[in-house]
């Protein structure tokens, strides 16, 4: 088995949201790719670009509600949600209508998350917006990358994804330094990223390229390890560039 569905325990019949902020989307189409030979739904609760990476994707624009009704379940990777011809993004179908389908599919992965492209969010009461019968939650976080030009992040509506809320969750002020203890607080937190999780919980620390940077996303890890025993499933940090995983 794949090492990183083995980590995810993605099997046939996992329906997994995945959150966060730092490749969300990018790690979707990795899992999707993982399991092509298998029946495979991206859709999105929220919004999403379509998954054009792989030839294997077929689009699937529900312009109207009986296109998307009558859609039908098949051999490899398959995104679906209505079109919206202004942005260009798919939109969450119906409600019922995605409770409907995903018992077709082996694997579905729900983007179930927006963070507008920034690193850091803070939640608003209905979100993230997880499904009921959701079998797993993976959260995507990554650790800002320090160098001498660049020593620190700071919490600033160009930064940080609904910032009063990000502010609350963290006890920060704006203009602060972004600490990898307000990472913790934005992930563990009871109105954190997790709050509405369902199934299993996941948590991926993405965009380990190097060794600094290995070595702390394995310290931020066993932190949350030790302070909140328990509440994950597995812990993980890798890269989906790179496609190399470890847990601790």
């Amino acid at each position: 088995m794949n090492k990183l569905l083995e980590l995810l325990d993605i099997t046939n019949g996992s329906i997994a949201a995945v959150i966060g902020c730092g490749g969300k989307t990018s790690l979707i189409e990795l899992i999707a790719q993982k399991c092509k030979n298998k029946k495979v739904l991206i859709s999105p609760t929220t919004k999403i670009l379509p998954a054009t990476s792989a030839a294997s994707t077929v689009i699937t624009p529900c312009d109207t509600l009986k296109s998307s009704t009558d859609h039908i379940a098949k051999e490899g990777i398959q995104c679906l949600g209505i079109k919206n011809e202004k942005s260009g993004k798919l939109e969450a179908l119906p409600e019922d209508l995605l409770a409907k389908i995903v018992s077709s599919y082996d694997i579905v992965l729900l983007e179930a998350d927006g963070s507008r492209q920034k690193q850091y969010k803070g939640w608003q009461d209905n979100e993230p917006v997880i499904p009921q019968y959701c079998s797993h939650t993976i959260g995507v976080v990554t650790l800002f990358k320090q160098d001498k030009t660049k020593p620190s992040i700071t919490a600033t509506k160009e930064t940080v994804h609904n910032l009063p809320e990000f502010l609350s969750l963290t006890g920060l002020n704006e203009g602060d330094i972004i600490t990898e203890k307000a990472l913790e607080d934005m992930v563990c937190a009871q109105n954190g990223m997790f709050k509405n999780s369902k199934g299993q919980r996941y948590l991926i620390v993405n965009q380990v390229e190097d060794e600094e940077t290995a070595k702390r996303a394995e310290l931020f890890l066993n932190t949350v390890k030790s302070k909140y025993p328990n509440q994950f499933n597995n812990l993980i940090y890798g890269s989906v560039r790179g496609d190399s995983w470890k847990n601790v």
